[in-house]
C-alpha cells in the first residue's frame, strides 16, 4: 500500500495504491495521522489502484469521514473499481461520503460547493 497525499487549497487528496487491509490500514492510519492533526473538512480519496479493501480498510476510511465530519465536512471517494465501490456500498458508506467516478467529477463537484 501506498498513499500519495496532495494539497490543494480547501483540500486533501489522498491517492491510494495497492490494497487497503489488516497488513497496511495500520501504515495508512500513521501516515494520514500527522495531516489530520490539523482541521480537514474536505478530504478526497483516491481510490483508482487500490487493489482490495477488508473491514480494517473501512475502518481507516471511516476515521477520515469522522475527522472531516467533525470539521462540517464530507470525505469524496473517487475512482473506487466495481468490486472495491461493491465493499463500500454493502457496508453502507455511501450515506457518510459522496462517490464520484472520477477525480475530474469530485473536484468539480469540490470547487462549485
Amino acid at each position: 500500500m501506498e498513499a500519495i497525499i496532495e494539497h490543494v487549497p480547501n483540500l486533501l487528496i489522498v491517492a491510494v495504491e495497492g490494497r487497503l487491509d489488516t497488513a497496511t490500514a495500520p501504515a495508512f492510519d500513521k501516515q494520514l495521522a500527522p495531516v489530520l492533526a490539523a482541521p480537514r473538512p474536505r478530504i478526497l480519496l483516491d481510490l483508482v489502484r487500490v487493489t482490495y479493501i477488508s473491514s480494517a480498510g473501512l475502518r481507516s476510511i471511516l476515521q477520515l469521514i469522522k475527522h472531516t465530519a467533525a470539521h462540517g465536512g464530507r470525505v469524496s471517494v473517487v475512482g473506487a473499481p466495481p468490486h472495491i465501490l461493491e465493499v463500500i456500498e454493502i457496508s453502507g458508506f455511501p450515506g457518510l461520503l459522496d462517490l464520484h467516478p472520477d477525480r475530474e467529477s469530485a473536484l468539480s463537484a469540490h470547487a462549485a460547493s
